[in-house]
């Protein structure tokens, strides 16, 4: 298997998934993502052939760390559903009827 081959069949599919967990702000899916992303670059590194390859996960590995995705940093941090209001403005009963 050379580097295109490792990347459209494990590569691009495991980049994708990895950066889907990073969606919102769970610390556990944060670490499955991480996990996903270093065994993605250990692959890629054992690939014979080109080794530059690996870095494009590596690269967002260290850039995801540095932001402090999954961190006790995002436990404090609200999703933007729990800070709106409600859909309807309820003037009469609460049912939104106007």
């Amino acid at each position: 298997m050379d580097v295109a081959q490792a990347w459209m069949i494990v590569g691009v599919p495991v980049l994708v998934v990895a950066l889907a967990l990073f969606a919102g702000r769970s610390q556990r899916r944060a670490w499955f993502g991480y996990a996903l992303l270093a065994g993605l670059v250990v692959f890629l590194v054992t690939v014979p052939g080109d080794v530059v390859g690996a870095a494009v996960p590596g690269i967002l590995l260290v850039g995801l760390v540095a932001s402090g995705r999954g961190t006790y940093r995002d436990e404090g941090q609200r999703e933007h559903h729990q800070d709106r209001k409600r859909l309807t403005t309820a003037r009469d009963g609460g049912d939104g009827a106007p």
